[in-house]
């Protein structure tokens, strides 16, 4: 694979752990507001 090809995958990935880590967050606020 060349070097333009892997940075596009990096941060295509990337993205799709920040994209995961919000729903995670949001996820735990949800939780946690619910639990009051």
């Amino acid at each position: 694979m060349d070097a333009p090809a892997r940075a596009a995958a990096k941060t295509a990935a990337d993205a799709l752990a920040a994209a995961n880590k919000t729903a995670a967050d949001a996820a735990a606020a949800a939780d946690k507001t619910a639990a009051k």
